[in-house]
């Protein structure tokens, strides 16, 4: 198991495989450079030999007619010691002039066989023992006006020497090169795969979705391009996802609108099918009793009409209904617009001043002049209508309707207060709901369709405008809340301050 994670881990790691690539390429380039040094070593020093001693024989033949006897030695000694060679002269009577030594006999290819010390003023030269023969030339020379032949030999002791010590010398240039070879290419990928890591590592966070994370960019070359693409890229998908949770947060809030809606739309037709279920009901048994003049449904002209009754107040009941339909679309129609609510509510009173009177209710109001809010105004007439409709129907003679309206910061609430009215706590939260009637009896004369309350609660959610129902010692308190928008004092002190639009609270 260790033996596979160890080969797993060289197998995905780059600073492994830089490291052993880059080893593996000094190694074999070390080896290679010494094994090349010493193969070409011989064969080029040789050649380098064979060419000196060509270029110094030549040069000595050119100048040694015009040479005295003590000067011809000289040059002779001087080529010998450059070119690190035996030289022998030999006239056509094959006695030797160089070095002074009598020979027995040359063989063929003109080494001396036997040789005869004579004096001479210099001491004649011998090679070093089992010295390997180098390159070999024979030139014509004059010699003081005579003819003789010149033999030069180098030899090779020097560069013989020289590869045995390189192969003395190989274990230790061995390990000397594996040492350089692991430490250089431990440095060079330390050095080389850094960057490198460091972006794997902030791109493993970018791809966990860290989008904060940020690669620093030190160079302008591949790698720092690489870097700040992916700092780039990095930004764009922050600000991509934000916009999708944006969109998505927008896109969920309009489903559960939607879903409020359809739920409503499901909860007002059951409504409606048990609305409609009962006058339907009615009406054709009036009908058929009539028809067939069954006891008393014969007298026609009595049930025809309140047939007609209960026909007139389906009417109704339909009428509401498609008021509650169409007001799914207000708020696509609607108008913002600056409202006061003091001119709403003044139109209220004179609206239902004669309702009231009927009633025997009073209606009263107190409500700031200047106190006003920016939102759709036919459709909060329509909300206020509703409740002081109602408030007005369910006020017992010689109570009031109080309408009031106060300003505190940066909001405002309008009460409408019916009293001597209590409703039970346990039908409070209900009476916003579809048909929901405080009237038991279910009779339209006095308990209207039910419908009212909740198309009052449906209009203001659209506007944003909150509303709710409570007890109070005085009666029932119907509570709408706004954001107010400044007045025309306080625009004149402060030109800048905005108009706010109303706000459910």
């Amino acid at each position: 198991m260790n033996i596979k994670k160890r080969t797993a881990f060289m197998r995905n790691n780059i600073a492994f495989k830089v490291f052993a690539l880059t080893g593996t390429i000094l190694l074999l380039f070390s080896v290679i450079t010494y094994l090349i040094i010493f193969t070409l070593l011989p064969p080029t020093y040789k050649s380098y030999k064979q060419h000196q001693l060509e270029r110094e024989v030549d040069e000595f033949i050119a100048k040694s007619p015009a040479l005295s006897a003590e000067d011809f030695t000289k040059e002779l000694e001087g080529v010998r010691q450059r070119t690190n060679s035996m030289i022998f002269i030999v006239d056509g009577e094959k006695k030797s002039l160089f070095p002074q030594i009598q020979l027995g006999s040359v063989n063929a290819i003109g080494t001396v066989s036997q040789l005869t010390p004579i004096e001479a003023p210099f001491t004649s030269l011998t090679p070093v023992t089992g010295a390997k023969e180098g390159p070999k030339l024979t030139r014509t020379v004059t010699y003081q006006g005579k003819t003789a032949t010149l033999t030069a030999t180098s030899t090779l002791q020097p560069i013989d020497e020289a590869s045995k010590v390189l192969m003395l010398l190989a274990p230790y240039v061995g390990l000397f090169i594996v040492i350089a070879a692991v430490g250089g290419s431990f440095l060079y990928t330390m050095l080389i795969t850094r960057p490198i890591r460091k972006i794997t590592a902030s791109a493993s966070r970018m791809a966990e979705l860290n989008l904060d994370t940020r690669i620093p960019v030190h160079s302008s070359d591949e790698i720092g391009r690489l870097a700040a693409s992916l700092n780039t890229m990095a930004a764009n998908l922050q600000t991509s996802i934000g916009d999708l949770q944006t969109a998505n947060t927008q896109l969920q809030l309009e489903m559960e609108r939607e879903r409020e809606v359809e739920n409503r739309r499901r909860e007002l037709f059951a409504a409606v099918s048990h609305e409609l279920k009962s006058p339907l009901t009615i009406m054709k048994g009036q009908l058929e009793g009539m028809l067939y003049r069954i006891g008393i449904y014969a007298d026609r002209e009595v049930y025809l009409e309140k047939t007609l009754q209960v026909a007139e107040d389906m009417e109704t009941l339909i009428s509401d209904i498609l008021r509650v339909a169409k007001s799914d679309q207000l708020t696509v129609m609607g108008r913002d617009e600056q409202v006061s609510l003091h001119e709403t509510v003044e139109g209220l009173l004179a609206k239902y001043e004669e309702l009231g009177l009927q009633r025997g209710v009073t209606l009263q109001a107190d409500v700031p002049a200047d106190l006003s809010i920016r939102t759709d105004r036919k459709l909060l007439e329509t909300a206020l209508n509703n409740v002081t409709h109602n408030a007005i129907i369910y006020t017992n003679p010689g109570e009031k309707v109080v309408i009031t309206a106060a300003a505190g910061t940066g909001s405002a609430a309008l009460e409408i207060l019916n009293t001597g009215a209590q409703i039970d706590a346990g039908k409070l939260d209900r009476i916003f709901e579809p048909f929901y009637r405080l009237e038991q009896s279910r009779n339209r004369n006095t308990g209207g369709s039910g419908l009212g309350l909740y198309l009052t609660k449906h209009i203001l959610q659209q506007l944003g405008i909150g509303i709710r129902a409570r007890n109070t010692a005085e009666g029932v308190v119907f509570s709408f809340h706004f954001i107010q928008t400044p007045t025309a004092s306080q625009k004149a002190l402060d030109p800048t301050a905005p108009l706010l639009k109303a706000s459910y609270l």
